[in-house]
């Protein structure tokens, strides 16, 4: 059976707080840095929509065999489809979130924002800052596991992530170079160890509660 996934979030949505603007969270960090693990955060902490680029693709390559691999450029243009419709339909509905998409220049900031413009959204922009050692180890450490879920995020809550080569890595940080200054951004998060890293996320989330509650 297909999976209707603007279907799946409609029964979510209903858990969202709602905030007058309505908050879009957009977050830039390299692979391993902990994007998603900061977007969990967020999603818990200010009771918003965690929309996850990764979600929709590795639903279709969870169903792929080997003598599928060569509909990988079918998969990604439906992926994209589909995370376009979902993305579109929480902008429409005036629904707060966070982006689980690497936003790493500003071609793929623009991508974004063009869509937010006529709808009044109040964006945060956040960098993660992580050396490269730490980002290799924690892709080599991931486990893949489909249904390994955190029910305390709203939205998209599965894992859903797998790890790669070192080399993959290196190509990947190339392919996706960031070119945005840290003053460009509302919040410079540094990942040195993960007790700071979870003092500095309540922060921000302390500070946007702040400014959209008072």
């Amino acid at each position: 059976m297909k999976k209707n996934f603007v279907e799946e979030m409609e029964k979510e949505v209903g858990r969202v707080k709602e905030y007058i603007p309505p908050i879009a969270i957009l977050i830039t960090a390299d692979a391993g840095a902990g994007k998603f693990e900061l977007a969990r955060k967020l999603s818990r902490g200010l009771a918003i929509y965690l929309l996850s680029n990764d979600y929709v693709r590795n639903y279709y390559y969870q169903s792929l065999d080997n003598s599928d691999l060569n509909k990988n450029e079918e998969i990604q243009k439906k992926v994209a489809d589909v995370n376009n419709e979902r993305l579109d339909f929480l902008i429409s509905h005036r629904i707060s979130f966070v982006y689980d998409k690497n936003v790493y220049n500003m071609d793929s900031y623009e991508e974004i924002h063009k869509k937010l413009h006529n709808h009044s959204f109040k964006l945060f922009k956040i960098r993660i800052h992580s050396n490269d050692n730490y980002n290799i180890k924690a892709i080599r450490d991931r486990k893949m596991d489909y249904n390994r879920e955190d029910i305390s995020v709203i939205g998209d809550r599965a894992f859903y992530v797998g790890s790669f080569s070192e080399e993959a890595y290196w190509q990947l940080k190339q392919r996706r170079e960031i070119t945005l200054d840290d003053d460009w951004f509302d919040y410079v998060i540094h990942r040195s160890d993960n007790e700071k890293f979870d003092q500095d996320v309540e922060k921000v989330v302390d500070s946007i509660k702040m400014l959209m509650e008072n």
